[in-house]
């Protein structure tokens, strides 16, 4: 199934495009998706979004427009269709 894969900041500069379509399994993640991006991406990619084996605190990850912490967190199940988003987090003052 394709899931759209959308990032912005130091995250999109990587993946050099704002969108991006995945192929994943059916019933996978968001996780999974993330890891998926993630292989296509490179090392470097890897260190900026993952840290040890999660997602890194410093973004805000969504699907379908709604933080997936509000949706039961990261291992919530994606279907055919559906908009991942990474956010860096906005700081300032």
């Amino acid at each position: 199934m394709k899931v759209r894969f959308k990032s912005f900041g130091s995250v999109r500069r990587l993946l050099k495009e704002k969108v991006i379509d995945v192929e994943v399994p059916n019933y996978s993640t968001v996780r999974q998706v993330v890891n998926r991006v993630v292989e296509l991406g490179g090392e470097e990619l890897r260190n900026l979004i993952m840290h040890d084996d999660d997602i890194s605190g410093n973004l805000i990850v969504m699907l379908n427009k709604k933080d997936v912490e509000t949706l039961g967190g990261i291992d919530i199940i994606v279907h055919d269709g559906d908009e991942v988003t990474i956010l860096p987090h906005v700081q300032g003052g």
